[in-house]
């Protein structure tokens, strides 16, 4: 039985880099990993491989490892990865062209249904294949489309009323590129994706590796 509700956030963030070295094995012919493998490839222990994957409800065997093409069809089941769910764009600045034009969406379970801006020049244009919409629209378009996750891709300053757009209209979830807190109901999801954090991050682990 998968206990994956008590994976921590490393533990969810590692299950990307485990299909990674999955889809490598499979690519090479094999049908069997170890986690002393899977640990080599990303840099983490066995033991933490291991204790990530019982938790998924996976054991390997001893001196086998893990069935490769059964554990990665248990990561893609349980996070979902094989049922494309619509997601919809708010904001096509610089960030929101890259993010349209990105190939992550269906790996991650997600198609890109909409994009919506504010802008009049942009709206009517085309990115990712799609129709720039006025955000006005969004109540329509997330109704017909059955869009259930948004991405906000605006300024601060605009991040709190798009956030109330999207639960309005019925999104449940939200992945937040505004390095602000969005305040939403309990049953609505947020991650939020700091570029600026990450840099901040990497700029400490430089000053570490200087001492």
């Amino acid at each position: 039985m998968s206990d994956e509700k008590r994976l921590s956030r490393a533990s969810v963030l590692r299950m990307e880099l485990y299909l990674d070295v999955l889809e490598q094995v499979q690519a090479d012919g094999r049908t069997h990993v170890t986690s002393s493998e899977i640990g080599e490839a990303i840099g983490v222990s066995p033991e933490k491989v291991r204790q990530d994957l019982f938790r998924l409800g996976s054991e390997g065997k001893p001196k086998v490892g893990y069935e490769v093409e059964q554990l990665a069809a248990l990561i893609r089941s349980i996070f979902d990865l094989d049922s494309l769910k619509k997601a919809c764009l708010v904001g096509l600045g610089n960030l929101g062209r890259a993010l349209a034009a990105s190939t992550i969406w269906t790996r991650a379970g997600f198609t890109l249904a909409a994009i919506f801006d504010r802008d009049p020049t942009v709206i009517g244009a085309e990115a990712g294949g799609l129709r720039v919409r006025s955000v006005a629209e969004i109540f329509g378009v997330v109704k017909a489309e059955g869009i259930i996750a948004g991405v906000i891709a605006v300024p601060a300053a605009a991040a709190q009323e798009t956030a109330d757009l999207m639960v309005a209209a019925g999104i449940r979830a939200i992945w937040n590129f505004a390095p602000v807190k969005l305040h939403v109901p309990e049953n609505v999801a947020v991650e939020n994706q700091s570029l600026a954090w990450g840099l901040i991050t990497l700029s400490h682990a430089m000053k570490s590796l200087a001492m």
